[in-house]
């Protein structure tokens, strides 16, 4: 099989346009005697090379195994990735100089030829390389078919019945952490249904302490009301009776005074008097002793004429005057004590007034301090009442707003619940669904085993027949099926070698 080109440059390019493996093959079928065969052990001209190298160009190409060649950038990392680590200077020049078709890009024919250039390598020749034989190249591809569709399959398989089992492990593991959280949150929904019970009762408490811290404090304010009235009414009270009192003890003062001028009349009534009635006394007792001396015997004629003669001169003095003096004074004296029993009377009664008037107001000034004194204690307990009473309205408050938000917690504890039911629920399915998923996958890479062990049959037909010129394709292909045998588990392919070794 030729390349199509009118010359070795267009024969260039058509090989360049074939894939990654396409151009392997190629490079090997033409290659094989001068370079490869009985090379396995060669570092350098080992072909496991050229599939390394065609598997990194698969691997940086976008394309992957469609790809055909590698622009500059990914050109360079292949380098660096196989050792050959250049400048950009460098590295400029030596995709130039690889670069066969001048497109600035590097296929795999372009590198391979630049890198055995020094075994005799030419482009020119490998355009031109012969092929397989038709026959030979009908059974290669058909076992190059099988190869490729049981290689397909069983990385297919693998990767399938790998999926299954991760899927399964993690469906498993799902579902048991699934049934955990369903089994916390129902733990946690019942515990925010006691919570919000527990709420609830703390809010009935702090309600009716509220109700009652309410009541006391009205009963306080109404007490200190009361308190305050009664406080003013005393203090009222006190004052106008300690107005009556300085009236009343200002009339007791008139009355004492009064007295004290009627004790005072009396007794210069009464001095008069005694003073008339000394002199009236003194006027008797010498006319006695007159009257006597001039009886007197004993006494001479001349004293007892001299007693006559006084007795008569005071005999001849007016007596009237004295007498009206007495009555008049006697007359005084009886009035005057009776004004003075009178004013004593009057002071008796107005300082016994003024001293009940007194004791009232003393009773009214106590009944105003044991009332300011109520007021200040009922004013104390009213403000005591209404700290208890807002500090009950706060508790209630807090209470309450507990309460909605242990409502809440248990509405969203119940969601959460059904949630992870339901997730318990999925993982379950999810996990019957992933453990038939990977029953499947058994079953396909039952059937990859079947497809691998056809392809082997294919190959060891292939191989006991005498190899022409597809020397290269040949061994491409047995690498790929010991590459596929990678894919298969290791308990599936020693059952396969054991099959192909019958």
């Amino acid at each position: 099989m030729a390349l199509e080109g009118k010359n070795d440059m267009e024969k260039m390019k058509k090989l360049n346009a074939k894939t990654y493996t396409e151009q392997a093959v190629w490079f090997l079928n033409a290659y094989w005697k001068q370079l490869f065969e009985g090379a396995e052990g060669d570092k350098v001209k080992t072909p496991e090379n050229l599939w390394t190298w065609t598997q990194l160009f698969i691997e940086l190409d976008p394309k992957k195994k469609k790809g055909n060649e590698l622009d500059e950038f990914k050109a360079h990392v292949f380098l660096e990735k196989i050792g050959r680590t250049l400048s950009v200077r460098d590295m400029r020049t030596y995709l130039k100089s690889v670069d066969i078709d001048f497109n600035r890009k590097v296929s795999l024919t372009e590198f391979l030829v630049c890198h055995f250039q020094d075994h005799g390598v030419k482009w020119q020749e490998l355009v031109n390389a012969a092929q397989d034989d038709e026959k030979s190249k009908a059974e290669r591809e058909a076992a190059q078919a099988a190869v490729t569709a049981a290689s397909e399959a069983a990385a297919a398989a693998r990767d399938s019945a790998k999926i299954a089992r991760d899927n399964e492990s993690k469906a498993s593991a799902a579902a048991r952490e699934a049934a955990a959280r369903e089994e916390v949150s129902h733990a946690e929904e019942k515990k925010a249904k006691t919570a919000e019970a527990k709420c609830a009762e703390v809010k009935a408490i702090a309600v009716a302490k509220a109700a009652e811290a309410k009541r006391t404090e009205e009963i306080a304010f109404k007490t200190a009301a009361e308190a305050k009235a009664s406080a003013e009414e005393a203090l009222a009270k006190e004052a106008d009776l300690k107005e009556a009192e300085l009236v009343a003890k200002g009339k007791a003062n008139e009355a004492q005074k009064a007295e004290n001028d009627a004790k005072k009349a009396a007794s210069e009534a009464k001095a008069a008097l005694d003073k008339v009635l000394l002199e009236e006394k003194k006027y008797k007792d010498k006319m006695a002793k007159l009257a006597k001396d001039k009886e007197d015997m004993s006494l001479g004629i001349v004293k007892r004429n001299k007693a006559a003669n006084l007795l008569d001169q005071l005999k001849s003095k007016p007596t009237l005057a004295l007498q009206t003096a007495k009555i008049t004074l006697a007359a005084a004296e009886k009035k005057a004590d009776k004004a003075k029993k009178k004013a004593e009377k009057a002071a008796k009664k107005a300082t016994e007034a003024a001293d009940k008037i007194s004791a009232a107001a003393s009773a009214a000034e106590a009944a105003r301090k044991s009332a300011v004194e109520a007021k200040e204690k009922a004013d104390g307990d009213a403000k005591v009442a209404k700290a208890d009473r807002e500090a009950s309205d706060e508790a209630e408050k807090k209470a309450n707003l507990a309460l909605i938000a242990a409502s809440d917690a248990r509405a969203e504890a119940e969601k959460a619940a059904r949630s992870a039911e339901k997730a318990r629920q999925a993982a379950d399915k999810a996990k019957e669904e992933a453990e038939t998923a990977r029953k499947q996958a058994d079953g396909d890479l039952e059937d990859a085993q079947k497809a691998m062990s056809e392809a082997e049959a294919k190959l060891k037909e292939l191989l006991s027949k005498p190899r022409g010129s597809g020397q290269g394709a040949t061994w491409w292909l047995e690498r790929e099926f010991a590459e596929a045998k990678k894919y298969m588990p290791k308990a599936k392919l020693a059952k396969l070698a054991k099959k192909m070794a019958k």
